[in-house]
């Protein structure tokens, strides 16, 4: 995936659904080019930990063959919160000057995964690889009362990860056992899977993991270091989240 990088120039709307109320940006790439970006302001609770997980867990579900929006870092240039004419929204752009962690909008023709829908046919092999996936970068935040999944047709797609890489207290990559087993044998800090909205609907289901398994053991350290190349010196400053990473995803 390449990161996208991004000036934003115009303020659309704000986002129906997210914690941290991300904004519908307008933005311009080197060449002019106009894209709809959705932000997630560093003002708005995504400190530079989440900016950082948020960037790396998109590249890597990318790399392992999930769909996921394309990411951008996208600058809010100081300033732009004259152009948002919402007062609380204003607020957060304006404590938010900088880089910021963007992805692509979607646009028309998806729809977030509803709450007790289960996989079928297809979408039970893209949702034992998103099963796979959480519990590779170890995020919690997948679950029935927040999906965070997209659909359109029979594909299912993933966004939001700032709360990925939130233990790394076990070595997954070259490491014992598959991630998908995680739950059952490494421990108390992987219990969250079993709250995972495909938990219950893979259970004793049939599916093919092989393509994620493949991409899983093709990844190289190389491809890690590439992600954290991507990151903004600005997020990372204060933070050592890029080595825990490395540390923990190939021990």
């Amino acid at each position: 995936m390449k990161v996208l990088q991004l000036t934003a120039t115009q303020f659309l709307r704000p986002m129906s659904t997210g914690r941290n109320r991300p904004l519908l940006l307008g933005c311009e790439d080197a060449t002019g080019k106009d894209l709809e970006v959705v932000v997630k302001l560093r003002g708005r609770e995504m400190n530079a930990k989440m900016q950082l997980a948020e960037l790396v867990a998109a590249q890597l579900a990318d790399d392992l063959g999930l769909d996921v929006p394309q990411a951008a870092v996208v600058e809010l240039p100081v300033g732009f919160e004259a152009v948002v004419p919402a007062a609380e929204a204003a607020a957060a752009v304006r404590a938010s000057p900088g880089l910021n962690f963007g992805s692509l909008h979607l646009g028309p023709g998806f729809t977030t995964w509803p709450p007790g829908r289960s996989p079928h046919g297809h979408q039970r092999d893209q949702a034992a690889a998103i099963f796979a996936f959480d519990a590779l970068v170890q995020n919690p935040d997948r679950t029935a009362a927040n999906p965070n999944l997209w659909a359109r047709s029979d594909r299912l797609g993933v966004y939001d990860h700032e709360q990925a890489f939130s233990f790394l207290a076990y070595p997954i990559l070259g490491g014992t056992p598959l991630p998908w087993d995680l739950c059952n044998h490494a421990g108390a800090c992987f219990r969250f899977l079993k709250n995972h909205i495909f938990y219950a609907p893979l259970r004793g289901a049939i599916f093919d993991l092989g393509v994620f398994e493949e991409k899983l053991g093709g990844l190289m350290d190389s491809q890690l270091e590439s992600y954290t190349a991507t990151i903004p010196k600005e997020w990372g400053a204060e933070h050592d989240l890029c080595a825990k990473i490395e540390a923990g995803l190939y021990t």
